[in-house]
């Protein structure tokens, strides 16, 4: 006996058994009932669908003994003849064999002539996209007028290339892929007639093979059957059918959720070895992550289906990959998918798994959202490992028992009064002495607060907000960082500034009016990035220093530059250079100022008689000099040697004395190779 396939025996012969196509059917059935059918349809959609058994379905509604009718009855001979596709006016025409210009041509003339038994003509043009450009212009006039007496029904898969003035002159009915729901019911409901023994399993391997597909499923049905027979267990179809079972889909989401490559090479390499072909497994690795990644994006919108055991097993897989990830897996599995029918299929897989499980490999900026999702994913599961450690404390109390030893040592005070004798309680006093060295590390937290100026800064970014008050109370700081990155020549200039004004990143620095050349110093490129660099050191944030010259008043630091706020101290010094200027100044009145000097050229040999000498002319008080006449020999001091000693006092943590304006003006004179002339000396200003 001839073995017929199950699509073919299974069959719809009316609208109510066209699987999962009730917005088609129903509407063709209403329109036969109703007398309103039109002249030509155009049926789209994927392979298997139920296009070309609607056609025929269609044809028996206008052709029946007892219509026109949406329920054929099957009995008639006209039924009868179209199910066994031998009606006379019933004309099938496959477009891919009988496509050219001059078979629609004998088509259209045969159109004219009146049906032989049927009520009317229904040409049923299957895979019509295939026809050419001249046969869909030769076939147009007669689409768009045919005579009463034709139907016309147009079937394609590409509809796309059906042209647009076809599209104009039919009624297009798209099918869709039938739900994985109906076909599940479907295959049950045909196992059952044909009493086969199916398993859960093995019957969603079955659906998912048919991907939408009536006709494909019920061919995969027959063919797990042939190697089965009527027992089909889930085992035997995924061997038959080459799929991956779901614990295999499991381990493949494990491995990427922890970014065990080594497990991902393993993986591969089992299925390869077993005979698994990888681009099926590709492609159930696509499928089972869309299933992940719909229940990540609409958990309640029903979109999987699944049994309530496979729903909850695939929320805990879903758990365990990020969105980042998935959608990265998703991509990197598709795109290899074509590398893996041109050529190798190991390779392009293996590599996809990798880059998914190690997106620390790739540079893009999926593999980057990746791994800043897999951190945050980490800390957001280190709380719970924290608690870890508390139990462990527990076992602490158990060392309570340690006083049951405690009588044991009850014998021992009795050898204590024999050392009694002995001069040994007499050096414990001497360890005494140990704790004097304690006050040495008294005086180590003073010079500590002197560098904390430097070290407090590095917690501001972490804190917050930068100002300008901000800013000012960290200026000595800043000029501290400048001096002790051994930049003299930049610490010259700077001091001499302080922060006036914060807009944005532009932080304005102001000069008096007699330090324009300090001011204009800083413009500078490289004055400016040392200076910049210094001031995001203190203040944790980068700004550009801009100069302004003002008599305004500003708040200031030291004149060191040491962050001391003492400046009123630093006036202190001029009586020591013997200067009869320095001495008339008022330091008080213009503490900003340091006191007035003449100074020449470095090169030149000036004896420190040479300054005295022009002072009688501006300082008219000669009764000063007697108490000088000690202290000519401190004032006149090497400056270098001055600055060697408050640098040696700076180490052994003691405060050190306030520049003075000679040793300033021998530091720039080192550090700039050139002549400094006091200009309040030089216009006479006293």
């Amino acid at each position: 006996m001839d073995h017929r396939s199950l699509y073919r025996t299974y069959r719809p012969q009316g609208f109510d058994e066209v699987v999962g196509q009730r917005h088609i059917t129903q509407t063709l059935a209403r329109a036969v009932a109703e007398g309103r059918v039109a002249h030509a349809y155009l049926f789209t959609g994927p392979r298997g669908t139920g296009k070309t058994s609607t056609a025929r379905i269609l044809a028996k509604a206008i052709n029946c003994a007892e219509g026109p009718t949406a329920t054929p009855c099957e009995v008639c001979q006209s039924c009868r003849d179209i199910t066994a596709g031998s009606h006379v006016d019933v004309i099938e025409i496959d477009a891919a064999s009988h496509g050219g210009v001059d078979d629609v041509r004998d088509l259209r003339d045969r159109i004219a002539f009146a049906p032989a038994v049927a009520r009317a003509k229904v040409y049923i043009v299957d895979e019509c996209h295939m026809l050419s450009k001249e046969g869909w212009n030769a076939f147009l006039k007669t689409v768009e007028e045919p005579p009463g007496h034709v139907q016309f029904v147009f079937a394609t898969t590409e509809p796309h290339k059906v042209l647009d003035t076809i599209h104009s002159r039919t009624q297009r009915m798209d099918f869709r892929r039938v739900a994985a729901g109906d076909l599940d019911a479907h295959v049950q409901d045909l196992a059952e007639r044909e009493g086969i023994d199916l398993e859960p399993t093995a019957r969603e391997l079955i659906v998912r093979a048919g991907d939408g597909s009536v006709r494909d499923t019920l061919s995969v049905l027959d063919q797990v059957r042939a190697f089965t027979g009527d027992t089909v267990t889930a085992d035997a179809a995924a061997e038959v059918l080459g799929a991956v079972d779901a614990d295999t889909l499991a381990e493949a989401v494990r491995a990427l959720a922890a970014g065990d490559a080594g497990a991902v090479c393993t993986l591969v390499g089992r299925l390869a070895d077993e005979g698994v072909d990888l681009r099926q497994f590709a492609k159930d690795a696509i499928e089972h992550l869309r299933r992940l990644l719909l229940l990540q994006a609409a958990p309640e919108a029903g979109l999987v289906e699944a049994t309530p055991e496979q729903l909850a097993e695939l929320q805990a897989q879903a758990q365990r990959l990020g969105r980042a990830q998935l959608l990265r897996t998703l991509e990197l599995l598709s795109e290899a998918q074509p590398r893996m029918r041109r050529g190798s299929t190991r390779l392009p897989l293996e590599l996809a798994l990798l880059k998914a499980a190690l997106p620390e490999t790739d540079g893009d900026a999926s593999a980057l959202a990746s791994r800043v999702e897999r951190l945050e994913q980490g800390l957001a599961a280190g709380p719970p490992s924290a608690p870890a450690p508390t139990p462990q404390p527990e076992p602490k109390p158990e060392p309570e028992p340690a006083p049951e030893p405690t009588p044991e040592p009850e014998p021992a005070p009795e050898p204590k009064p024999e050392p009694e004798p002995e001069p040994a309680p007499e050096p414990a006093p001497e360890p005494e002495p140990a704790p004097e060295p304690e006050p040495e590390p008294a005086p180590e937290p003073e010079p500590e607060p002197m560098l904390a100026p430097a070290a407090e800064p590095e917690p501001a970014p972490a804190g917050g907000h930068l100002d300008l008050a901000r800013a000012q109370a960290q200026w000595p700081a800043v000029l501290e960082t400048i001096k002790r990155r051994r930049k003299p020549r930049v610490h010259a200039f700077v001091c001499e500034g302080a922060p006036a004004a914060l807009e944005g990143q532009v932080l304005t620095v102001q000069f008096p009016t007699e330090k324009s050349f300090h001011a204009e110093q800083l413009k500078d490129e490289g004055v400016q990035q040392v200076a910049a660099a210094a001031v995001e050191e203190v203040l944790g944030q980068r700004l550009r220093l801009h100069p302004q010259v003002s008599d305004a008043a500003a708040p200031r630091p030291a004149a060191g530059g040491s962050g001391s706020a003492a400046a009123p101290a630093a006036p202190a010094a001029p009586p020591a250079t013997g200067s009869p200027q320095g001495s008339a100044r008022s330091d008080v009145a213009r503490e900003d100022v340091p006191p007035p000097a003449s100074v020449t050229d470095h090169d030149s040999q000036t004896t420190p008689e040479a300054v005295p000498a022009d002072a009688p002319a501006s300082a008219p008080a000669p009764a000063s000099t007697p108490p000088p006449a000690s202290a000519p020999a401190p004032a006149q001091a090497d400056p270098e040697q001055a600055a060697a000693e408050r640098e040696a006092a700076e180490a052994e943590g003691e405060e050190p004395s306030a520049i003075t304006h000679d040793e300033a003006v021998a530091t720039v004179q080192r550090e700039l190779g050139a002549s400094v002339v006091d200009v309040d000396a030089s216009r006479g200003d006293g």
